[in-house]
């Protein structure tokens, strides 16, 4: 047996799974990241036309009045609160604006849940290069609590990347290259880790490897 065996809390009749490659871990990071920003762009670009023609020409208004603020007052609660209300637009618009932005702050959380729980630890991400997140203590995908856990920590993580504000997100994954098994900040928090696949995919590797 390893050691990391024992450390692990793994079963060692099982096979053992390894961390992953660095190359792979950022590579499906990064798809993951472009495909959030993709979807919040379309929900953004798609949904105010659901609300009519006046709100869809007011809120493409607001956003190009919005673009030529300074990019220190788009973070800026205060002075954004009294632009908005300064633009003077509908309360049906005001609504829009809303719902974009708790989207906004959910949707990383709930891609990260839904890759976690529903499909066994495989964000597109993952799933795409034979990664897998699974619980430290007996490699299994992760269940209900450490899902969610993982998934809010990892989706405020990837906001602050989006932010000046990127430091705190930045050093979540930052500190993956600060340890044996690569585990990010949200690892070592949610006790779990993030392995190659030990389904068929790792499988077909490993055939393809030793032939």
């Amino acid at each position: 047996m390893r050691l990391t065996d024992h450390e692990s809390g793994l079963d060692s009749s099982q096979p053992v799974p390894l961390p992953p490659k660095w190359i792979r871990r950022m590579v499906a990071f990064g798809m993951d990241l472009v495909l959030f920003i993709v979807i919040l762009q379309l929900v953004v670009m798609f949904l105010p036309k659901l609300y009519g023609e006046r709100v869809e020409q007011e809120f493409q208004d607001l956003v190009f009045s919005a673009s030529q603020l300074s990019p220190e007052d788009h973070f800026d609660t205060e002075k954004m609160g009294q632009f908005i209300q300064e633009s003077g637009v509908s309360e049906e618009t005001l609504g829009l604006i809303g719902f974009i932005v708790v989207y906004a702050f959910t949707l990383p959380v709930f891609y990260c849940f839904v890759g976690e729980f529903f499909f066994r630890g495989k964000s597109l991400g993952k799933a795409t290069f034979g990664l897998q997140a699974v619980s430290r203590r007996d490699g299994s995908p992760p269940r209900f609590p450490i899902a969610l856990s993982r998934s809010l920590i990892k989706g405020m993580a990837i906001l602050c990347l989006l932010t000046p504000f990127f430091l705190p997100g930045l050093l979540n994954f930052l500190f993956a290259f600060f340890n044996r098994e690569r585990r990010c900040l949200h690892d070592f928090l949610t006790s779990s880790l993030t392995v190659q696949s030990i389904g068929p995919l790792s499988q077909t590797s490993k055939s393809t490897e030793e032939s």
